[in-house]
Protein backbone atom coordinates (compact mmCIF):
# COMPACT_ATOMS: atom_id res chain seq x y z
CA UNK A 1 0.00 0.00 0.00
CA UNK A 2 1.28 3.50 -0.89
CA UNK A 3 0.59 5.84 2.00
CA UNK A 4 0.40 9.32 0.42
CA UNK A 5 4.11 9.14 -0.33
CA UNK A 6 3.75 11.53 -3.28
CA UNK A 7 1.03 13.71 -1.85
CA UNK A 8 1.61 17.08 -0.23
CA UNK A 9 2.43 17.19 3.44
CA UNK A 10 -0.39 18.05 5.77
CA UNK A 11 -0.24 21.01 8.12
CA UNK A 12 0.47 18.78 11.11
CA UNK A 13 3.34 17.04 9.26
CA UNK A 14 4.88 20.39 8.34
CA UNK A 15 4.55 21.49 11.95
CA UNK A 16 6.18 18.28 13.15
CA UNK A 17 9.06 18.75 10.71
CA UNK A 18 9.77 22.33 11.75
CA UNK A 19 9.46 21.53 15.43
CA UNK A 20 11.80 18.58 14.93
CA UNK A 21 14.40 20.66 13.10
CA UNK A 22 14.14 23.39 15.73
CA UNK A 23 14.50 20.88 18.55
CA UNK A 24 17.58 19.32 16.94
CA UNK A 25 19.22 22.73 16.50
CA UNK A 26 18.40 23.71 20.07
CA UNK A 27 19.92 20.53 21.49
CA UNK A 28 22.99 20.75 19.25
CA UNK A 29 23.97 24.19 20.51
CA UNK A 30 25.42 23.06 23.88
CA UNK A 31 27.52 20.33 22.18
CA UNK A 32 28.82 22.55 19.39
CA UNK A 33 32.42 22.42 20.66
CA UNK A 34 32.64 18.64 20.99
CA UNK A 35 35.53 16.83 19.34
CA UNK A 36 36.96 13.36 19.88
CA UNK A 37 40.47 12.10 19.35
CA UNK A 38 39.13 9.89 16.54
CA UNK A 39 37.91 13.04 14.78
CA UNK A 40 41.53 14.01 14.25
CA UNK A 41 42.28 10.65 12.66
CA UNK A 42 39.76 11.50 9.93
CA UNK A 43 41.19 15.02 9.70
CA UNK A 44 44.75 13.70 9.36
CA UNK A 45 43.76 11.39 6.52
CA UNK A 46 41.73 14.18 4.90
CA UNK A 47 44.54 16.73 5.13
CA UNK A 48 47.04 14.42 3.51
CA UNK A 49 44.53 13.46 0.81
CA UNK A 50 43.74 17.12 0.08
CA UNK A 51 47.43 18.02 -0.12
CA UNK A 52 48.30 15.25 -2.53
CA UNK A 53 50.00 12.97 0.01
CA UNK A 54 47.57 10.13 -0.51
CA UNK A 55 45.05 8.36 1.69
CA UNK A 56 47.41 7.99 4.65
CA UNK A 57 47.77 8.90 8.32
CA UNK A 58 51.57 8.94 8.20
CA UNK A 59 52.72 10.27 4.81
CA UNK A 60 54.13 7.49 2.67
CA UNK A 61 52.43 4.70 4.67
CA UNK A 62 49.48 3.20 2.81
CA UNK A 63 47.59 1.83 5.82
CA UNK A 64 43.83 1.33 5.65
CA UNK A 65 43.24 2.92 9.06
CA UNK A 66 39.91 4.66 8.47
CA UNK A 67 36.57 2.86 8.31
CA UNK A 68 34.96 5.88 6.63
CA UNK A 69 36.63 6.70 3.31
CA UNK A 70 33.60 8.71 2.14
CA UNK A 71 33.75 10.93 5.21
CA UNK A 72 37.49 11.47 4.75
CA UNK A 73 36.95 12.35 1.09
CA UNK A 74 34.23 14.90 1.90
CA UNK A 75 36.40 16.62 4.50
CA UNK A 76 39.32 16.57 2.06
CA UNK A 77 37.13 18.31 -0.50
CA UNK A 78 36.47 21.10 1.99
CA UNK A 79 40.16 21.43 2.83
CA UNK A 80 41.07 21.44 -0.87
CA UNK A 81 38.88 24.52 -1.49
CA UNK A 82 40.35 26.38 1.47
CA UNK A 83 38.00 25.51 4.34
CA UNK A 84 39.21 24.52 7.78
CA UNK A 85 39.02 20.77 8.30
CA UNK A 86 37.31 20.94 11.71
CA UNK A 87 34.77 23.45 10.43
CA UNK A 88 34.07 21.28 7.39
CA UNK A 89 33.54 18.16 9.50
CA UNK A 90 31.17 19.96 11.86
CA UNK A 91 29.13 21.52 9.06
CA UNK A 92 28.80 18.15 7.35
CA UNK A 93 27.58 16.70 10.65
CA UNK A 94 25.08 19.52 11.09
CA UNK A 95 23.67 19.05 7.60
CA UNK A 96 23.49 15.27 7.96
CA UNK A 97 21.73 15.52 11.35
CA UNK A 98 19.06 17.86 10.03
CA UNK A 99 18.77 15.76 6.87
CA UNK A 100 18.10 12.70 9.04
CA UNK A 101 15.07 14.48 10.56
CA UNK A 102 13.67 15.18 7.10
CA UNK A 103 14.36 11.62 5.98
CA UNK A 104 12.73 10.17 9.07
CA UNK A 105 9.53 12.05 8.24
CA UNK A 106 9.71 10.71 4.68
CA UNK A 107 10.06 7.19 6.04
CA UNK A 108 7.07 7.73 8.29
CA UNK A 109 4.99 9.04 5.39
CA UNK A 110 5.63 5.80 3.54
CA UNK A 111 4.77 3.59 6.47
CA UNK A 112 2.26 5.28 8.78
CA UNK A 113 -1.37 6.03 7.98
CA UNK A 114 -2.03 8.95 10.31
CA UNK A 115 -0.35 12.34 9.78
CA UNK A 116 -0.40 13.01 13.51
CA UNK A 117 1.62 9.89 14.25
CA UNK A 118 4.11 10.81 11.53
CA UNK A 119 4.62 14.23 13.09
CA UNK A 120 4.99 12.83 16.60
CA UNK A 121 7.48 10.22 15.47
CA UNK A 122 9.57 12.84 13.64
CA UNK A 123 9.77 15.17 16.65
CA UNK A 124 10.72 12.20 18.83
CA UNK A 125 13.58 11.21 16.54
CA UNK A 126 14.82 14.81 16.41
CA UNK A 127 15.39 14.70 20.17
CA UNK A 128 17.42 11.49 20.14
CA UNK A 129 20.23 11.97 22.67
CA UNK A 130 22.89 9.82 20.98
CA UNK A 131 22.23 11.43 17.60
CA UNK A 132 22.68 14.86 19.15
CA UNK A 133 25.83 13.74 20.94
CA UNK A 134 27.60 12.86 17.70
CA UNK A 135 26.02 15.54 15.49
CA UNK A 136 28.83 18.11 15.67
CA UNK A 137 31.65 15.84 16.83
CA UNK A 138 33.33 15.79 13.44
CA UNK A 139 32.74 12.03 13.25
CA UNK A 140 31.05 10.21 10.36
CA UNK A 141 28.08 8.96 12.40
CA UNK A 142 25.46 11.55 11.33
CA UNK A 143 26.21 10.93 7.64
CA UNK A 144 25.95 7.17 8.14
CA UNK A 145 22.56 7.56 9.85
CA UNK A 146 21.28 9.83 7.08
CA UNK A 147 22.41 7.50 4.28
CA UNK A 148 20.93 4.43 5.99
CA UNK A 149 17.64 6.31 6.43
CA UNK A 150 17.71 7.51 2.82
CA UNK A 151 18.20 3.93 1.69
CA UNK A 152 15.21 2.75 3.71
CA UNK A 153 13.10 5.59 2.31
CA UNK A 154 13.93 4.34 -1.18
CA UNK A 155 13.53 0.71 -0.07
CA UNK A 156 9.94 1.26 1.15
CA UNK A 157 8.90 3.35 -1.85
CA UNK A 158 6.57 1.95 -4.49
CA UNK A 159 3.90 -0.72 -4.57
CA UNK A 160 6.05 -3.14 -2.61
CA UNK A 161 9.26 -2.91 -0.63
CA UNK A 162 12.32 -3.14 -2.83
CA UNK A 163 10.70 -1.60 -5.90
CA UNK A 164 13.45 1.03 -6.18
CA UNK A 165 16.57 -1.19 -6.17
CA UNK A 166 18.91 1.20 -8.03
CA UNK A 167 18.43 4.08 -5.62
CA UNK A 168 18.41 1.78 -2.60
CA UNK A 169 21.62 0.07 -3.65
CA UNK A 170 23.40 3.34 -4.41
CA UNK A 171 22.50 4.90 -1.04
CA UNK A 172 23.43 1.85 1.00
CA UNK A 173 26.69 1.50 -0.92
CA UNK A 174 27.53 5.07 0.10
CA UNK A 175 26.51 4.21 3.66
CA UNK A 176 28.88 1.24 3.54
CA UNK A 177 31.69 3.65 2.66
CA UNK A 178 30.77 5.61 5.78
CA UNK A 179 30.20 2.96 8.50
CA UNK A 180 31.01 -0.78 8.58
CA UNK A 181 27.53 -1.67 9.89
CA UNK A 182 26.09 -0.64 6.55
CA UNK A 183 28.32 -3.16 4.76
CA UNK A 184 26.39 -5.91 6.50
CA UNK A 185 23.11 -4.17 5.57
CA UNK A 186 24.25 -4.20 1.95
CA UNK A 187 25.10 -7.91 2.15
CA UNK A 188 21.76 -8.78 3.73
CA UNK A 189 19.89 -6.83 1.09
CA UNK A 190 21.70 -8.76 -1.63
CA UNK A 191 20.79 -12.05 0.06
CA UNK A 192 17.12 -11.11 0.24
CA UNK A 193 17.17 -9.95 -3.38
CA UNK A 194 18.43 -13.39 -4.36
CA UNK A 195 15.73 -15.08 -2.27
CA UNK A 196 13.04 -13.01 -4.00
CA UNK A 197 14.16 -13.90 -7.54
CA UNK A 198 11.24 -16.28 -8.07
CA UNK A 199 9.77 -14.14 -10.85
CA UNK A 200 10.84 -11.94 -13.72
CA UNK A 201 10.39 -8.84 -11.56
CA UNK A 202 12.57 -10.45 -8.90
CA UNK A 203 15.36 -11.07 -11.40
CA UNK A 204 15.07 -7.50 -12.64
CA UNK A 205 15.32 -6.15 -9.08
CA UNK A 206 18.36 -8.33 -8.42
CA UNK A 207 20.23 -7.07 -11.49
CA UNK A 208 19.23 -3.45 -10.94
CA UNK A 209 20.01 -3.63 -7.23
CA UNK A 210 23.42 -5.25 -7.68
CA UNK A 211 24.74 -2.71 -10.21
CA UNK A 212 25.18 0.40 -7.98
CA UNK A 213 26.88 -1.45 -5.07
CA UNK A 214 29.15 -3.23 -7.54
CA UNK A 215 30.24 0.05 -9.10
CA UNK A 216 30.42 2.11 -5.90
CA UNK A 217 31.49 -0.22 -3.12
CA UNK A 218 33.09 -2.79 -5.41
CA UNK A 219 35.14 -0.03 -6.99
CA UNK A 220 36.36 1.07 -3.59
CA UNK A 221 37.28 -2.50 -2.61
CA UNK A 222 39.34 -2.84 -5.76
CA UNK A 223 41.10 0.45 -5.02
CA UNK A 224 41.71 -0.61 -1.39
CA UNK A 225 43.23 -3.90 -2.47
CA UNK A 226 45.57 -2.18 -4.92
CA UNK A 227 46.44 0.80 -2.71
CA UNK A 228 46.50 -0.71 0.80
CA UNK A 229 47.03 -4.36 -0.08
CA UNK A 230 43.85 -5.38 1.74
CA UNK A 231 40.09 -5.23 1.25
CA UNK A 232 39.29 -4.49 4.89
CA UNK A 233 40.32 -1.63 7.18
CA UNK A 234 42.99 -2.42 9.70
CA UNK A 235 40.81 -0.86 12.41
CA UNK A 236 38.49 -3.88 12.30
CA UNK A 237 41.34 -6.19 13.26
CA UNK A 238 42.73 -3.78 15.86
CA UNK A 239 39.42 -3.25 17.62
CA UNK A 240 38.81 -6.97 18.03
CA UNK A 241 41.96 -7.21 20.08
CA UNK A 242 40.07 -5.75 23.03
CA UNK A 243 38.92 -8.92 24.79
CA UNK A 244 38.02 -12.59 24.64
CA UNK A 245 36.02 -15.11 26.65
CA UNK A 246 32.37 -15.66 27.49
CA UNK A 247 32.37 -13.12 30.30
CA UNK A 248 33.69 -10.41 28.00
CA UNK A 249 31.11 -11.31 25.35
CA UNK A 250 28.31 -11.22 27.92
CA UNK A 251 29.43 -7.83 29.19
CA UNK A 252 29.68 -6.56 25.62
CA UNK A 253 26.14 -7.64 24.78
CA UNK A 254 24.78 -6.16 28.00
CA UNK A 255 26.61 -2.93 27.28
CA UNK A 256 25.02 -2.68 23.86
CA UNK A 257 21.60 -3.34 25.35
CA UNK A 258 22.27 -0.57 27.85
CA UNK A 259 23.30 1.88 25.12
CA UNK A 260 20.15 1.22 23.09
CA UNK A 261 17.91 1.01 26.13
CA UNK A 262 19.12 4.33 27.51
CA UNK A 263 17.48 6.20 24.64
CA UNK A 264 15.07 3.71 23.06
CA UNK A 265 13.66 1.61 25.89
CA UNK A 266 10.20 3.20 25.57
CA UNK A 267 10.01 2.58 21.82
CA UNK A 268 11.46 -0.92 22.12
CA UNK A 269 8.94 -1.73 24.85
CA UNK A 270 6.10 -0.46 22.67
CA UNK A 271 7.38 -2.61 19.80
CA UNK A 272 7.38 -5.73 21.98
CA UNK A 273 3.86 -4.96 23.27
CA UNK A 274 2.57 -4.42 19.73
CA UNK A 275 4.10 -7.69 18.56
CA UNK A 276 2.52 -9.57 21.46
CA UNK A 277 -0.95 -8.05 21.26
CA UNK A 278 -1.13 -6.88 17.64
CA UNK A 279 -1.49 -10.33 16.11
CA UNK A 280 -2.14 -10.48 12.37
CA UNK A 281 -2.52 -6.71 12.10
CA UNK A 282 1.25 -6.31 12.12
CA UNK A 283 2.06 -8.59 9.23
CA UNK A 284 1.27 -8.21 5.49
CA UNK A 285 -0.92 -10.73 3.69
CA UNK A 286 1.64 -11.31 0.94
CA UNK A 287 5.17 -11.93 2.14
CA UNK A 288 8.46 -10.95 0.60
CA UNK A 289 11.75 -12.02 2.09
CA UNK A 290 12.87 -8.39 1.87
CA UNK A 291 10.34 -7.42 4.51
CA UNK A 292 12.54 -9.18 7.02
CA UNK A 293 15.55 -7.06 6.10
CA UNK A 294 15.22 -4.28 8.74
CA UNK A 295 14.40 -6.81 11.46
CA UNK A 296 17.35 -9.07 10.67
CA UNK A 297 19.76 -6.15 10.40
CA UNK A 298 18.94 -4.49 13.72
CA UNK A 299 18.96 -7.86 15.51
CA UNK A 300 22.16 -9.26 14.01
CA UNK A 301 24.56 -6.30 14.18
CA UNK A 302 24.81 -6.32 18.01
CA UNK A 303 25.37 -10.08 17.90
CA UNK A 304 28.16 -9.67 15.33
CA UNK A 305 29.84 -7.02 17.46
CA UNK A 306 29.57 -9.29 20.48
CA UNK A 307 31.01 -12.31 18.70
CA UNK A 308 33.93 -10.28 17.35
CA UNK A 309 34.61 -8.76 20.78
CA UNK A 310 34.44 -5.16 19.53
CA UNK A 311 34.19 -2.63 22.41
CA UNK A 312 31.02 -0.86 21.26
CA UNK A 313 30.29 2.86 21.58
CA UNK A 314 26.93 4.51 21.03
CA UNK A 315 28.01 5.75 17.60
CA UNK A 316 28.51 2.18 16.40
CA UNK A 317 24.87 1.38 17.14
CA UNK A 318 23.35 4.71 16.16
CA UNK A 319 22.60 3.78 12.50
CA UNK A 320 20.32 1.03 13.85
CA UNK A 321 18.34 3.26 16.18
CA UNK A 322 16.12 5.18 13.71
CA UNK A 323 15.20 1.83 12.16
CA UNK A 324 14.20 0.50 15.58
CA UNK A 325 12.13 3.66 16.03
CA UNK A 326 10.49 3.23 12.61
CA UNK A 327 9.56 -0.40 13.30
CA UNK A 328 8.18 0.60 16.69
CA UNK A 329 5.97 3.42 15.42
CA UNK A 330 4.75 1.29 12.54
CA UNK A 331 3.90 -1.63 14.82
CA UNK A 332 2.11 0.57 17.37
CA UNK A 333 -0.05 2.22 14.73
CA UNK A 334 -0.95 -1.05 13.01
CA UNK A 335 -1.74 -2.62 16.38
CA UNK A 336 -4.16 0.17 17.26
CA UNK A 337 -5.53 1.18 13.85
CA UNK A 338 -5.48 -2.03 11.78
CA UNK A 339 -6.20 -2.32 8.07
CA UNK A 340 -9.51 -0.43 8.19
CA UNK A 341 -9.02 2.56 10.49
CA UNK A 342 -12.04 4.18 12.10
CA UNK A 343 -12.32 7.59 13.70
CA UNK A 344 -12.27 5.96 17.11
CA UNK A 345 -9.17 3.89 16.36
CA UNK A 346 -7.40 6.92 14.92
CA UNK A 347 -8.08 8.93 18.05
CA UNK A 348 -6.87 6.08 20.19
CA UNK A 349 -3.71 5.80 18.11
CA UNK A 350 -3.13 9.53 18.43
CA UNK A 351 -3.44 9.41 22.21
CA UNK A 352 -1.18 6.38 22.39
CA UNK A 353 1.33 8.03 20.04
CA UNK A 354 1.35 11.24 22.06
CA UNK A 355 1.99 9.30 25.26
CA UNK A 356 4.75 7.27 23.61
CA UNK A 357 6.35 10.38 22.15
CA UNK A 358 6.28 12.17 25.50
CA UNK A 359 7.80 9.17 27.27
CA UNK A 360 10.53 8.67 24.66
CA UNK A 361 11.41 12.37 24.58
CA UNK A 362 11.53 12.50 28.37
CA UNK A 363 13.85 9.50 28.39
CA UNK A 364 16.16 11.12 25.84
CA UNK A 365 16.22 14.49 27.57
CA UNK A 366 17.22 12.75 30.79
CA UNK A 367 20.07 10.97 28.99
CA UNK A 368 21.03 14.21 27.24
CA UNK A 369 21.26 16.15 30.50
CA UNK A 370 22.71 13.40 32.70
CA UNK A 371 25.17 11.78 30.28
CA UNK A 372 25.65 13.59 27.00
CA UNK A 373 26.28 17.14 28.26
CA UNK A 374 28.61 16.20 31.17
CA UNK A 375 30.59 13.74 29.05
CA UNK A 376 30.89 16.12 26.11
CA UNK A 377 32.09 18.96 28.32
CA UNK A 378 34.55 16.92 30.35
CA UNK A 379 36.00 15.07 27.38
CA UNK A 380 36.37 18.23 25.28
CA UNK A 381 38.05 20.04 28.17
CA UNK A 382 40.37 17.09 28.73
CA UNK A 383 41.36 16.95 25.06
CA UNK A 384 41.97 20.71 25.02
CA UNK A 385 44.23 20.39 28.07
CA UNK A 386 46.20 17.29 27.10
CA UNK A 387 46.66 15.83 23.64
CA UNK A 388 45.99 18.98 21.64
CA UNK A 389 48.55 21.23 23.42
CA UNK A 390 51.07 18.41 23.55
CA UNK A 391 50.62 17.81 19.83
CA UNK A 392 51.43 21.48 19.32
CA UNK A 393 54.41 21.13 21.68
CA UNK A 394 55.85 18.31 19.60
CA UNK A 395 55.38 20.43 16.47
CA UNK A 396 57.41 23.25 17.95
CA UNK A 397 60.08 21.37 19.91
CA UNK A 398 61.00 18.31 17.84
CA UNK A 399 62.62 17.65 14.49
CA UNK A 400 60.31 16.77 11.58
CA UNK A 401 61.67 13.23 11.27
CA UNK A 402 60.96 11.98 14.81
CA UNK A 403 58.45 9.27 15.71
CA UNK A 404 55.96 9.37 18.60
CA UNK A 405 54.50 6.15 20.04
CA UNK A 406 51.08 6.67 21.61
CA UNK A 407 47.86 4.79 22.41
CA UNK A 408 45.66 7.71 21.22
CA UNK A 409 47.02 9.11 18.00
CA UNK A 410 44.50 11.54 16.52
CA UNK A 411 45.23 14.94 18.05
CA UNK A 412 48.92 14.16 18.56
CA UNK A 413 49.40 13.20 14.93
CA UNK A 414 47.29 16.02 13.55
CA UNK A 415 48.85 18.86 15.52
CA UNK A 416 52.43 17.57 15.75
CA UNK A 417 52.64 16.60 12.06
CA UNK A 418 55.11 13.95 13.16
CA UNK A 419 55.13 10.25 12.35
CA UNK A 420 53.11 8.20 14.84
CA UNK A 421 53.60 4.61 15.97
CA UNK A 422 50.11 3.59 17.00
CA UNK A 423 50.21 1.42 20.13
CA UNK A 424 46.51 0.62 19.60
CA UNK A 425 47.23 -0.78 16.14
CA UNK A 426 44.77 1.34 14.16
CA UNK A 427 47.31 2.80 11.74
CA UNK A 428 50.22 0.53 12.68
CA UNK A 429 49.02 -2.96 11.69
CA UNK A 430 52.22 -4.60 12.94
CA UNK A 431 50.96 -3.89 16.48
CA UNK A 432 47.83 -6.04 16.14
CA UNK A 433 49.55 -9.42 16.77
CA UNK A 434 51.10 -7.94 19.92
CA UNK A 435 47.71 -6.73 21.11
CA UNK A 436 46.35 -10.25 20.88
CA UNK A 437 49.04 -11.33 23.37
CA UNK A 438 49.31 -8.34 25.71
CA UNK A 439 47.27 -5.41 26.97
CA UNK A 440 48.40 -1.99 25.65
CA UNK A 441 49.69 -1.05 29.12
CA UNK A 442 51.87 -4.17 29.21
CA UNK A 443 53.14 -3.53 25.70
CA UNK A 444 54.38 -0.12 26.82
CA UNK A 445 55.86 -1.45 30.08
CA UNK A 446 57.65 -4.35 28.40
CA UNK A 447 58.76 -2.26 25.42
CA UNK A 448 57.19 -4.93 23.21
CA UNK A 449 56.67 -2.27 20.56
CA UNK A 450 60.39 -2.49 19.84
CA UNK A 451 59.47 -5.34 17.48
CA UNK A 452 57.71 -2.70 15.35
CA UNK A 453 59.96 0.32 15.75
CA UNK A 454 62.07 2.50 18.00
CA UNK A 455 60.14 5.73 18.54
CA UNK A 456 61.89 8.85 19.79
CA UNK A 457 59.05 9.65 22.19
CA UNK A 458 56.56 7.55 24.13
CA UNK A 459 53.15 8.54 25.47
CA UNK A 460 51.66 6.47 28.28
CA UNK A 461 48.12 6.45 29.65
CA UNK A 462 47.75 5.57 33.35
CA UNK A 463 46.14 6.58 36.63
CA UNK A 464 49.16 8.49 37.96
CA UNK A 465 51.84 10.69 36.39
CA UNK A 466 54.95 8.81 35.28
CA UNK A 467 53.53 5.50 36.46
CA UNK A 468 55.14 3.73 33.51
CA UNK A 469 58.67 4.71 34.58
CA UNK A 470 57.96 3.10 37.97
CA UNK A 471 56.47 -0.19 36.84
CA UNK A 472 58.54 -0.82 33.71
CA UNK A 473 61.87 -2.61 34.07
CA UNK A 474 63.09 -0.19 31.42
CA UNK A 475 61.97 2.86 33.40
CA UNK A 476 65.50 4.27 33.48
CA UNK A 477 65.32 4.63 29.69
CA UNK A 478 62.32 6.96 29.96
CA UNK A 479 63.10 10.67 30.35
CA UNK A 480 59.97 12.49 31.66
CA UNK A 481 58.88 15.55 29.68
CA UNK A 482 55.56 16.34 31.31
CA UNK A 483 52.07 15.04 31.95
CA UNK A 484 48.45 16.07 31.50
CA UNK A 485 45.33 14.95 33.35
CA UNK A 486 42.05 14.14 31.58
CA UNK A 487 38.92 14.09 33.78
CA UNK A 488 36.98 11.80 31.47
CA UNK A 489 38.39 9.79 28.57
CA UNK A 490 34.93 8.97 27.21
CA UNK A 491 32.22 6.34 27.47
CA UNK A 492 34.55 3.46 26.66
CA UNK A 493 36.99 4.40 29.44
CA UNK A 494 35.14 6.59 31.96
CA UNK A 495 37.05 8.21 34.75
CA UNK A 496 40.20 10.28 35.10
CA UNK A 497 43.45 9.29 33.43
CA UNK A 498 46.87 10.88 33.11
CA UNK A 499 48.96 11.06 29.95
CA UNK A 500 52.70 11.03 30.62
CA UNK A 501 55.14 12.08 27.92
CA UNK A 502 58.67 10.69 27.71
CA UNK A 503 61.76 10.90 25.56
CA UNK A 504 63.20 7.41 25.01
CA UNK A 505 66.90 6.91 25.71
CA UNK A 506 67.63 3.93 23.50
CA UNK A 507 71.21 3.61 24.67
CA UNK A 508 69.94 3.16 28.23
CA UNK A 509 67.37 0.65 27.00
CA UNK A 510 70.01 -1.41 25.20
CA UNK A 511 72.18 -1.38 28.32
CA UNK A 512 69.31 -2.51 30.57
CA UNK A 513 68.31 -5.22 28.14
CA UNK A 514 71.90 -6.51 27.92
CA UNK A 515 72.03 -6.79 31.70
CA UNK A 516 69.05 -9.14 31.61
Amino acid sequence: MILNENGPMTRIEKLGLWVGLGLALLLMWPVRGYLTDDTFIHLQYARHLAHGQGFAFNPGEHVYGSTSPLWVALIADGIAVGLDGIFTARMLGLIATLWSVVLFLQLMRRNLRTPEMRALATVTWAGHAWMIRWSLSGMETPLAVALVLAGFVAFTEGKQWGSRPVRTGALWALAALTRPEAVFLLVLWGVFLVIDTDSRDGVRRLIAGALPPTLIYGGWLLFARLYFGTFWPNTLAAKTAGGLGLEYLRENLLRQAGVIGATDAALAGALVAAMIFGGKRLWPRHWQAQRLLPWVWVASVPVLYTMRGVPVLSRYLLPLMPIVAWLSWRAVERWWVGEAPTETSRRGALLLGAALSALALFQNIVVYRAKVIPQVRSFTAGLDQSLIPWGKWFAGHTAPGVTIAAPDIGALGFYSQRKVLDLAGLVTPEMVPLLHKEQPEDIAANFSFVAVGRPDFLVDRALRPYELSERSRYGAALIPLGHASVPNLGIARPGAVVYSFYRVDWAAYDSLRAER
